[in-house]
């Protein structure tokens, strides 16, 4: 634990001192709302309708930006190819650049969350504490994904391309999912309707994770 407390405490080090992931991320997440609250303004009971997927949609892009960014930084510094060396598992290589993506990840949706209860004048900041649960969960998928994933595609000359047409598709269950969790939430349904996709999101996560953890070895090495 000491360990992988040491690996995600190296990657959150660097992006304080140089804030380069969560200030982009959170940039291209604000535009993103500022252009969908220009175009469904007029529509407020679209916007509600909508309000789902207007979350998932700008935290999935922002996202992908800064998981594509985060091991292009190890791979420009060689940061990568040291961590391989140490007597370490890959297992908790990726446990660890999985840990820190995932805080900037959230610390993401914390963002979108409270610019969509502003840009929209919606009463989703009322509901915030519930709607973590499956937005928190989906986040935990979508960057078991996303780690490895990239991990896969920062070698390459298009990672900021490629990266989003391979991580939407696997990661699809997780965000539908999410989306039908915070639609419970939304319309004021049932907690058994939070809770039923919330369930199967967390099998979901465990799969990603476990599949995570048995192929970053194969993915980092060259």
């Amino acid at each position: 634990m000491r360990t992988l407390g040491a690996l995600i405490w190296k990657d959150l080090i660097t992006e304080a001192r140089t804030r380069e992931l969560v200030t982009s991320m959170s940039l291209v997440a604000f535009l993103a709302l500022v252009i969908m609250s220009l175009a469904l303004g007029a529509s407020p009971d679209l916007a509600a309708a909508a309000a789902p997927g207007i979350l998932w949609v700008t935290v999935s892009f922002a996202a992908t930006l800064g998981l594509a960014r985060s091991h292009a930084l190890e791979q420009e510094r060689q940061a990568l190819q040291g961590l391989l060396l140490t007597p370490v598992s890959r297992s908790l290589l990726y446990l660890g650049k999985f840990g820190a993506n995932l805080v900037l990840v959230l610390i993401l949706e914390c963002v979108v969350v409270a610019a969509f209860a502003v840009l929209f004048a919606n009463d989703l900041g009322r509901r915030a504490g519930w709607i973590a649960l499956p937005l928190g969960l989906g986040a935990v998928g979508f960057t078991a994904v996303g780690t490895l994933l990239g991990a896969m595609t920062s070698s390459t000359r298009l990672r900021e391309v490629l990266l989003p047409i391979l991580l939407l598709p696997v990661a699809l269950p997780a965000i539908i999912l999410s989306l039908a969790g915070i639609g419970a939430v939304l319309d004021g349904r049932a907690l058994a309707d939070l809770f039923r996709p919330a369930k199967m999101l967390a099998a979901v996560d465990i799969i990603f994770i476990v599949l995570g953890m048995w192929l970053y070895g194969y993915a980092v090495e060259e």
